[in-house]
């Protein structure tokens, strides 16, 4: 066989033999991933919205008083089909009690947290339209105190109304998000905010209590409140790289480790990991993100619902699985795309070396060695080959 010959027969049977060994790997990889009928997150994420479609009142609620709860269910459902009537229905219900200026959540003894949830909702969703952006903001905005924050949690013994983080949060995360507040009020807001973040980078309900262990709260501990206060601060344009929120984000990260459990209790809180997952996965922290959503996934009750262990109530309820759900749809969980490409790009690799070693044998070398055999004036006649000197 000629030498060039037996070159390219080479270099055929060193792609030939690595594709061997890689191919396989590949197959199985893509095997293994094929062969999953449904992930786990879109099985769980299936009986979440089952369960929220099932428990709808006729109205579109989910029970009296519970416009912040039929407000996260009906987004939920809004994430999964922006044409869904389950949240049509919700959505014309809640933005009917915001442009009431009698429902019982506005001033004067209202709370500023549900006003803010529900505008959220229908901000986020693409419903503003369904409401007077400019009188529910304003109305909204009648709950804003001296302080910069926002009043509505009353704690006892004398049950007064006061300005909290979760009230402040929720209504500047509705605010911002519906782009109804002036730089002036959302300044004030994140100034009181942020007075109330520890050392740990959680934030505290209120310059004077930590947490307010209500069960049925929309910030029952520690680690929803930092979360929500996570996602207004993103909402009034802060980074990743600002002090407090980074602070805020290794506090929630932290939380991971212990299964969203606190000092005080020892529970995991699903409430608190969806809204943490949400938090993160905003500033990028992707790996941690899904770190939550792996907790939500081994939190849901039978019934398909979620409902935090710290809940006064039994069974599943609308906000916990709204949260839960929204979280399942917005943050990516699972096996990173990079993985399944790995294998592909390895496989591409060999084959293109391969490509282009066979292109060079066939091309190059028969130019080379007609060169090769060409006389020269100055050094005489090339010899041949060295093989062929025997």
């Amino acid at each position: 066989m000629p030498a060039y010959k037996a070159m390219i027969a080479s270099a055929i049977l060193l792609v030939l033999a690595v594709a061997s060994i890689v191919a396989p790997q590949f197959v199985g990889h893509a095997y293994a991933v094929s062969s999953v009928p449904l992930s786990t997150t879109s099985t769980v994420t299936g009986r979440v919205l089952r369960w929220l479609a099932m428990n709808q009142s006729a109205d579109g609620s989910y029970g009296a008083y519970f416009e912040h709860e039929t407000a996260a269910a009906a987004y939920a459902l809004w994430l999964n089909n922006s044409a869904s009537s389950n949240a049509a229905r919700a959505f014309s219900l809640v933005s009917s009690e915001l442009d009431n200026s009698l429902s019982w959540f506005w001033p004067p003894y209202g709370e500023a947290d549900v006003a803010g949830a529900v505008l959220y909702g229908v901000a986020a969703s693409r419903h503003l339209s369904l409401i007077n952006v400019t009188s529910v903001s304003a109305r909204l905005l009648e709950f804003q105190q001296p302080d910069g924050g926002f009043k509505g949690y009353a704690a006892a013994p004398d049950y007064v109304s006061a300005s909290s983080s979760v009230d402040t949060a929720l209504a500047l995360w509705g605010l911002a998000d519906s782009s109804s507040i002036s730089s002036q009020n959302q300044t004030a807001a994140v100034g009181y905010l942020l007075r109330l973040q520890n050392s740990d980078g959680s934030f505290n309900l209120t310059s004077k209590i930590y947490s307010s262990n209500s069960t049925d709260s929309l910030g029952p501990e520690p680690v929803s409140v930092t979360a929500m206060v996570v996602l207004a601060l993103k909402a009034a344009a802060y980074t990743a790289s600002e002090t407090h929120v980074s602070r805020a984000l290794d506090f929630l990260t932290a939380t991971i480790s212990k299964n969203f459990t606190i000092a005080s209790d020892h529970k995991g809180h699903v409430y608190a990991a969806s809204l943490s997952a949400l938090a993160l996965a905003t500033f990028g922290r992707m790996s941690q993100a899904n770190d939550a959503v792996a907790f939500i996934l081994s939190q849901q009750d039978s019934d398909g619902g979620f409902r935090d262990i710290g809940r006064g109530s039994s069974g599943s309820n609308a906000l916990d699985t709204g949260w839960a759900a929204i979280a399942l749809q917005q943050v990516q969980q699972g096996p990173s795309f990079s993985s399944f490409l790995a294998p592909i790009l390895l496989v591409g690799i060999v084959v293109a070396v391969g490509i282009v070693a066979v292109v060079g044998v066939v091309v190059v070398y028969p130019l080379l060695r007609r060169r090769a055999n060409k006389p020269t004036t100055t050094f005489g006649t090339v010899l041949a080959h060295p093989y062929q000197l025997e």
